[in-house]
């Protein structure tokens, strides 16, 4: 079955008006706030065609300019590069690009706007990468209902509301995806009603507290999840439960990666009917393990996971072999004594070790 980079090599030729704008494209323009544009779009100014910005990219970087970073798909660039070059996208004009590193607020946060040739703007949020800081950022939504990069999501949108009178999307992948739904579900009514569609691919969940929120519920029935089958990062915290699973080519960590999704003839999605066996044990453990810790044992259990996981030499979730996770489980068993998370973090990272194990024998 073909991944986004085969949807491009076939469809790259045809406008949205011959090929509707389909969940791939929806991937693929959500991803254009991954690259580094400070110094080339300008937080507030005029759009930029697709091409210049790309242009201007390249002149001021030069071949720094194609590096996301050793932790990036190696898909994103390549697709990205391409986008000026077809017919599908090289109408598409971004602006209003915001990229804010905060360590003291353990903040990362960047958005972008991309005016779509049909008269839309799709608000575009960037998530976390591979590494096992990004994937801690992600936890920490379960102690907080607001995270910092949370609340500059919601003001973005609603800047951007204010500026625009038309129709929006809003879209993010991995945090990226809970900062879409996060700043769509607080923006002002008025606003949430010209917003069409929210698409979240394989962002971690909420505090349960927040489906509660009047703004989610009004906002609710447009909200678009769409989970891997083997996802991990989609099933972390408290999430509803009538997400799109999504086939892949890839397992584990990886399956994170939406250019490996698998996309069938008309740009959607190939569905899967359910979550993996092992995804689905990991989503309950994890279900289990925040429901009996208060607030300050999340954080405890937090630091001490990713202690355990960082003391193997992991650096990003890719790295997590059968061989680190067995060390890890080793290093949490010995440190911290007493302390009531301990077993707590055994337990995840055992059902962590269960689940590369089953994947890679290929039991899922």
């Amino acid at each position: 079955m073909p991944t986004i980079t085969d949807h491009l090599d076939a469809h790259g030729a045809e406008s949205f008006e011959e090929l509707p704008f389909g969940e791939a494209d929806n991937y693929i323009v959500c991803k254009l706030v991954n690259p580094n544009f400070s110094g080339v779009l300008e937080e507030e100014g005029e759009s930029v065609p697709i091409g210049e910005v790309f242009d201007r990219l390249l002149a001021l970087r030069g071949e720094e300019a194609e590096a996301l970073g050793a932790l990036a798909s190696p898909h994103l660039m390549p697709v990205l590069r391409r986008l000026p070059g077809t017919a599908r996208f090289r109408d598409l004009r971004l602006s209003a690009y915001v990229r804010r590193i905060r360590p003291d607020k353990t903040e990362q946060f960047s958005a972008l706007t991309v005016h779509l040739p049909n008269g839309r703007k799709y608000i575009s949020f960037r998530g976390t990468d591979d590494t096992l800081l990004g994937w801690k950022e992600n936890f920490l939504m379960a102690v907080q209902l607001h995270v910092e990069a949370q609340k500059d999501a919601a003001a973005y949108l609603a800047s951007a509301a204010e500026q625009w009178e038309g129709p929006l999307l809003v879209g993010g992948h991995s945090k990226g995806g809970n900062l879409a739904v996060y700043a769509a579900a607080m923006v002002p009514e008025e606003a949430q009603e010209r917003i069409l569609g929210v698409y979240n691919f394989d962002g971690p969940g909420f505090l349960p507290e927040f489906y509660s929120e009047p703004g989610y519920l009004r906002l609710r029935p447009k909200v678009r999840t769409y989970l891997p089958r083997h996802s991990l990062v989609g099933t972390l915290l408290t999430r509803e439960k009538w997400a799109s699973i999504v086939e892949c080519r890839t397992s584990f960590a990886a399956a994170h990666d939406g250019f490996t999704w698998e996309v069938k003839e008309d740009a959607s999605f190939l569905r899967a009917a359910r979550l993996s066996r092992s995804s689905r044990a990991f989503e309950e453990t994890m279900d289990q393990v925040l429901e009996r810790l208060s607030l300050e044992e999340r954080r405890q259990f937090i630091e001490e996971l990713f202690d355990a996981l960082a003391s193997t030499g992991a650096v990003t979730l890719t790295d997590l072999t059968e061989n680190k996770l067995s060390q890890a489980i080793g290093i949490a068993g010995s440190f911290r004594r007493g302390t009531g998370t301990r077993r707590f973090v055994l337990l995840v990272l055992g059902q962590l070790l269960k689940s590369l194990a089953a994947q890679s024998l290929g039991l899922d």
